[in-house]
């Protein structure tokens, strides 16, 4: 009886353990650097091709000689990244921005409605009522009842919120790609 399970010729063996966490630590500096700039699709693909390179590398040499042979995951991201069209918007970017916008926001809230929390027992039955930035707070802060109450007319928040994700985004950078696209299409 004769087994047909004979390995290909064209099979790269298998990294050890340490070497897999070596080419895995490598490449996780090389996606952390490449970050929001790169496209995920891209990245991945990028990825998965180096993972492949360095693994046929490895077994002619070592997996230290073949990341080595890469340079710093830096560099080598800044090189990748500097194939990209320039104009492209930043939208992980942006989205950071807005995110980091919010959280000031909430933080803001929070001290200011701590404050007024403060003073609210002073106040009376009715509690305090202040205004942050476009909003209005109040704070009621008696034996019979706490409560936080807030009011704003236009929602001046979000509407911020949006225009610092467009200015962090760079937006405007779309325009130009879908104009060429129209034109193509």
């Amino acid at each position: 009886m004769t087994s047909t399970d004979s390995p290909t010729a064209t099979a790269v063996p298998r990294p050890g353990l340490r070497d897999r966490l070596r080419r895995e630590r490598y490449l996780l500096s090389l996606v952390l650097w490449l970050d929001d700039d790169y496209p995920s699709a891209e990245r991945r693909a990028l990825v998965a091709q180096l993972r492949g390179e360095l693994d046929a590398a490895a077994a002619d040499t070592s997996m230290r000689e073949a990341v080595t042979s890469l340079g710093p995951a830096r560099r080598l991201a800044a090189e990748y990244s500097g194939l990209l069209d320039a104009g492209r918007p930043r939208w992980g970017l942006g989205a950071a921005a807005a995110a980091a916008w919010l959280l000031l926001c909430l933080a803001a809230t929070a001290v200011f409605a701590s404050a007024l929390w403060q003073v609210a027992p002073a106040a009376g039955p009715e509690g305090v009522t202040a205004r942050l930035l476009w909003a209005e707070l109040t704070v009621v802060n008696s034996p019979g009842e706490s409560s936080l109450g807030w009011r704003e007319g236009f929602p001046w928040t979000l509407l911020v919120t949006l225009v610092v994700f467009l200015v962090a985004a760079r937006a405007w950078r779309a325009a130009p790609a879908l104009r060429r696209r129209a034109v193509e299409a």
